[in-house]
């Protein structure tokens, strides 16, 4: 969340729907069910098995979302993270940071936004810190220590994300509203 908040005020509600969804799925892993979520495969099979996804709506406000529903938007939200981290180390001094977040955020997730937070977005975008004040919050000395860590962090983050990918594939979880 550290990287998320540096990259300015209004990013900072991001990072807190991230964590809302932590602790969505922590309550779940905490629960009267918990050892049904212990993975994500658990999770998923128990939910499916017991009708717990509904995959023509999302949960009404004041009905607990499924945890296979909540952590799906976790993926998603690391797939922006991984493509922005990605765009960010083959970037030159005078690429646009708004940019790359822009472009990131179109292929991960504005297809599964409304027309209202897409616009919330784009104005967020906006003020995006210059790419030498992201290189320094990974405190980098330099271009190519940053572009190392950035191509190490890509690499961990694209094992995780496509291993994910593949369990929603593989269960028909993938588009799930």
């Amino acid at each position: 969340c550290r990287f998320i908040n540096a990259l300015g005020a209004l990013f900072t509600f991001i990072s807190q729907e991230a964590m809302q969804k932590v602790n969505i799925l922590m309550h779940y892993q905490r629960g009267r069910r918990s050892q049904e979520y212990q993975t994500a495969r658990s999770m998923m099979k128990f939910e499916l098995e017991h009708d717990l996804i509904d995959f023509k709506e999302p949960p009404g406000s004041g009905s607990m979302p499924s945890g296979s529903r909540t952590f799906l938007r976790l993926h998603r939200a690391l797939n922006w993270l991984q493509l922005l981290l990605l765009k960010l180390g083959s970037s030159s001094g005078e690429d646009s940071t708004s940019a790359m977040c822009a472009e990131a955020y179109e292929q991960a997730l504005a297809r599964y936004h409304s027309w209202f937070v897409r616009q919330a977005a784009a104005v967020a975008f906006l003020s995006m810190p210059s790419r030498d004040t992201l290189f320094d919050i990974l405190c980098a000395q330099e271009e190519t220590q940053a572009k190392l860590i950035l191509g190490r962090t890509v690499k961990t983050i694209s094992r995780v994300y496509n291993i994910t990918q593949e369990l929603y594939r593989a269960q028909g979880l993938l588009e799930l509203p």
